[in-house]
């Protein structure tokens, strides 16, 4: 454990929550440079969360920028883990406060104009103001102010399902999965074959294919069932990831003459 590493975490991270806590388990396992090499089982233990939580939350971790995965770079090809947070810097140190200057005496008050007007004090002006909004009122005589409509509201994405976002992109004449989807760049980061790739959209569209289940950004749905191995297609070894059972399985189905196969980018 470095103390050094987790002091930088608690003063320059940005995150909270799960997140913070997961960096702070990566910490806890750091030398003083911030290198650490745990497995994704024990970070997940560690935070006592299942280990597809950990996946995703390393995944949100690395994309912020204050985690850095190198795959395979440690021990017996195990992931080497970089917290690359840097401690604030220290607050400039204050002036010292000027002496105070001594108080001049107290003028003694003059009598206030209104005191000599006759009631009421001042004449009521004939025109509203220009700034005047009328109150809505309600049922009950009460007037209130018109709530404005939340910017979160005007541009949250309606929810489809998976056959409704197949058939939008398909007439407007675009990829399912765009050429520059951030999934491609996180595949061959990780050391995953491209055609493990096109096996999990394969499986994945067959999943959602006539599914009332509604997501607002397929896409995104994608990279997550990707990154946290919904379909447990490939598994971690020595020498880098393998096909299990599952993908072999898959594989095989996908080579297959008759398969009906579709590829999405």
């Amino acid at each position: 454990m470095s103390v050094r590493t987790m002091s930088r975490v608690w003063e320059a991270s940005r995150h909270s929550g799960t997140d913070l806590l997961m960096l702070l388990a990566i910490a806890d396992f750091a030398d003083d440079d911030g290198n650490a090499y745990p497995a994704v089982a024990t970070l997940a233990k560690k935070c006592r969360m299942t280990q597809r939580n950990a996946n995703f939350i390393l995944a949100s971790l690395r994309e912020s920028g204050e985690l850095i995965v190198r795959q395979n770079e440690g021990p017996k090809g195990t992931n080497r883990y970089f917290i690359p947070v840097q401690p604030l810097k220290p607050a400039s140190p204050l002036k010292p406060a000027s002496p105070l200057k001594p108080a001049s005496p107290l003028k003694p008050a003059s009598p206030t104009p209104e005191a000599h007007f006759p009631n009421p004090l001042k004449p009521t002006s004939d025109e509203p103001s220009v700034n005047h909004h009328e109150p809505s009122v309600k049922g009950n005589g009460r007037a209130t102010a018109p709530a404005p409509a939340s910017p979160e509201a005007k541009s949250r994405k309606p929810q489809i399902t998976f056959d409704s976002f197949v058939d939008g992109r398909k007439a407007a004449g675009e990829k399912l999965i765009a050429a520059d989807d951030p999934i491609f760049d996180w595949v061959e980061n990780a050391g995953i074959p491209e055609d493990w790739l096109r096996l999990a959209w394969i499986e994945f569209s067959a999943r959602y294919k006539g599914n009332p289940k509604r997501y607002a950004d397929w896409p995104a749905t994608f990279r997550n069932a990707v990154r946290n191995n919904w379909f447990k297609f490939w598994r971690v070894a020595e020498q880098g990831y393998v096909l299990t059972t599952e993908g072999e399985m898959a594989r095989r189905a996908a080579a297959a003459p008759a398969s009906p196969v579709e590829c999405a980018a």
